[in-house]
């Protein structure tokens, strides 16, 4: 498993590399829950000082949803636990490796 930042589509060569070498999944959230999230990790750092936020976030999802959609398999996991995410990406990586449930 690799684990990439968000803006590995932002590196054409790297990015490439992943599609043509690895099963790649987007794990897709809404900009609300991304931010959630962030947040919870006590990560302040991208959003610190911004009344934009938001907005700025919606702008970089919405700028790299063309590249993240070149993924081989997607996965929502907005307003879900990890635990059911978790269960449905196992469950998905597994299909398409035709690996036994």
């Amino acid at each position: 498993v690799i684990a990439t930042p968000g803006g590995v589509v932002s590196d054409p060569a790297t990015f490439n590399q992943l599609l043509s070498h690895c099963t790649t999944v987007w794990l897709q959230a809404d900009p609300e829950d991304h931010m959630k999230r962030v947040l919870a990790q006590g990560d302040t750092r991208p959003m610190a000082a911004s009344k934009e936020a938001m907005e700025d976030l919606r702008g970089i999802l919405a700028g790299r949803a063309a590249f993240y959609s070149k993924a081989q398999l997607r996965l929502d996991t907005s307003a879900q636990a990890l635990e059911p995410s978790f269960g449905l990406l196992r469950q998905m990586v597994r299909a398409a490796l035709q690996l036994p449930a």
